[in-house]
């Protein structure tokens, strides 16, 4: 038997889910309802932050978005979700966590999650799901594989990682990162753009991208 939380079980619990999209693709709440929030502490340079660059001018805040129903607390602290024999494209996620003068910010959390080769989602092994803190630099690495698109409730999903971010002195950010897939963006109704990721060339088979998180200091 599969204890693994599936997507057709989910269905059964759309009306008591967090941040379900609903409605057509509108997302209740605009893109976010009550988001659950993390319970890790913040890594050892909590209180470190670097000066901006004379280039860096004034970042726009990171759109959030709907959670859904499949985030689960309490995950390891891991960067790389890799599982032997896996059989997706790997990927390698890259980026820095700002704020909204572009300071970095070090110590912040991010706790990642998607669907696994299947579009399944784990919700008792933690395949495909951990959190890590950025470095003195606001920097933050994750390897991973590239999630597959899929259709849920109807609703068509382009590939996407699920994240919630909070530095030791900003607003928690619950958003989803997504990939291009050129089918998919124009099926799925409640796309984001400014939440796309940057792709560059694959080196030595892996898929890169690049996403940055700029929040909001409390």
């Amino acid at each position: 038997m599969n204890a693994k939380l599936t997507r057709r079980d989910a269905v059964v619990l759309l009306s008591s889910s967090v941040g379900l999209v609903a409605g057509g693709g509108l997302a209740l709440g605009g893109k976010q309802v009550l988001p659950q929030r993390l319970v890790y502490g913040f890594g050892p340079n909590e209180t470190a932050t670097l000066e901006p660059t004379a280039a860096c001018a004034d970042a726009h805040l990171t759109a959030r978005y709907e959670e859904g129903p499949f985030y689960t607390p309490n995950t390891p602290l891991k960067t790389d979700f890799r599982l032997p024999d896996h059989g997706g494209h790997e990927l390698l996620l890259e980026g820095k966590v700002t704020d909204e003068r572009c300071v970095p910010i070090a110590g912040a959390v991010l706790d990642f999650w998607h669907a696994d080769p299947r579009a399944d989602y784990d919700n008792v092994d933690y395949a495909y799901r951990g959190h890590m803190f950025t470095g003195a630099d606001g920097s933050y690495a994750l390897r991973t594989i590239v999630p597959p698109p899929y259709r849920f409730a109807l609703l068509w999903r382009v590939p996407h990682i699920h994240v919630k971010v909070q530095g030791p002195t900003t607003r928690l950010l619950t958003t989803q990162i997504f990939f291009p897939d050129a089918s998919g963006v124009t099926r799925d109704v409640d796309f984001d753009r400014s939440l796309l990721a940057r792709v560059a060339e694959p080196v030595d088979g892996v898929a890169r991208a690049t996403f940055h998180f700029v929040l909001r200091r409390s």
